[in-house]
């Protein structure tokens, strides 16, 4: 039975194998192959799948009966879906029919006689792809009706975890949410949000809640939103006074990965990474901020609907929660 963090591909040879591809090599489910596929090395190849969550860097072995193995090492593509060719490159190729890149192993560096015997249709060949080294924790965000919430002792022993948040959940499921996201960002796990939004992933990451948050095009409209954790993509020549009193994380991409990671900085280092996804926090003064309540109040007196209000001033820190609670004082008085 295959170890847990490694997969095993099964095929068979074919007369038509040549190997002599210098920048890839390839497995196919097809039946058949013609002369001009030079990088394929089996056909009639059953995926095993486990190899859907493996992450990172991989040890790529490849065998066949009465040979020696021959290995390398490759770096999985976040973004391959499993289909009927499972395709290992030199490049960094991200394409979905790519299993994974910077492959220190290809077709040509195939031995003669190991190409050769590949040619015979009865053989078996196998590709075992194995995580090789510690990866990061992954957390899995979706939303539902239902808050499910890991273990936070869980948090950073586990590989992977599953976080469904319910926008509206209740206060106290909200603090439990948020002192997971805290945890995951202090083991430095990457997070994938389901149909993946990367301002969104950077927020959690970050170890943030997930609303409200704003995702400017610069930080020069930062000061707008005082109380609002801010996402953009750090331009050039930046000045970091812009960032000053305010928690700050970039992203780390040091690494090719599913999900998004974040490392927390200081505004003189953000602000030299140009270019990089960035995650100001909210500011820790309340000081001469607005007072939303009178706001609020101005306007449901124009007859500004509560739900219009609500979707207006949630960046400014007024919930739901919060305008009904002041609509409901205001019939009181």
């Amino acid at each position: 039975m295959p170890h847990p963090h490694q997969a095993v591909l099964v095929g068979r040879g074919h007369p038509a194998i040549r190997a002599t591809h210098a920048k890839t090599f390839e497995l196919t489910a097809e039946p058949a192959i013609s002369a001009r596929a030079t990088c394929v090395l089996a056909v009639g190849t059953v995926l095993d799948p486990n190899l859907a969550p493996l992450r990172g860097r991989v040890r790529l072995t490849l065998a066949t009966p009465g040979l020696p193995a021959l290995t390398g090492e490759a770096t999985l593509n976040p973004r391959r879906a499993l289909t009927d060719r499972a395709v290992i490159r030199r490049s960094r190729t991200l394409d979905a029919d790519t299993l994974a890149v910077d492959s220190t192993l290809t077709a040509d560096d195939l031995p003669e006689a190991f190409a050769a015997a590949l040619t015979d249709p009865g053989r078996e060949v196998t590709l075992t792809v194995e995580e090789i080294g510690p990866g990061r924790p992954l957390l899995q965000v979706g939303f539902g009706e239902r808050t499910h919430l890991p273990s936070l002792k869980d948090v950073g022993a586990q590989d992977t975890l599953v976080l469904t948040i319910a926008p509206d959940a209740p206060p106290k499921e909200v603090v439990a949410t948020n002192a997971v996201l805290e945890r995951a960002a202090a083991a430095g796990a990457r997070v994938s949000v389901a149909s993946p939004h990367k301002p969104l992933e950077a927020l959690l990451a970050a170890g943030l809640p997930p609303y409200p948050y704003a995702y400017w095009g610069s930080p020069q409209r930062l000061s707008t939103l005082p109380l609002t954790a801010t996402v953009f993509h750090m331009p050039p020549a930046t000045d970091a006074s812009l960032l000053a009193g305010r928690d700050i994380w970039i992203e780390d991409t040091s690494e090719l990965d599913i999900g998004t990671a974040m490392t927390r900085t200081t505004p003189s280092a953000a602000v030299e990474a140009s270019g990089v996804l960035t995650v100001v926090g909210p500011a820790s003064s309340e000081a001469e901020l607005v007072d939303l309540t009178a706001v609020a109040r101005a306007l449901v007196g124009a007859d500004i609907a509560p739900r219009t209000l609500t979707e207006a001033l949630a960046p400014f820190g007024l919930t739901r929660k919060r305008l009904y609670a002041l609509l409901t004082e205001q019939d009181q008085t």
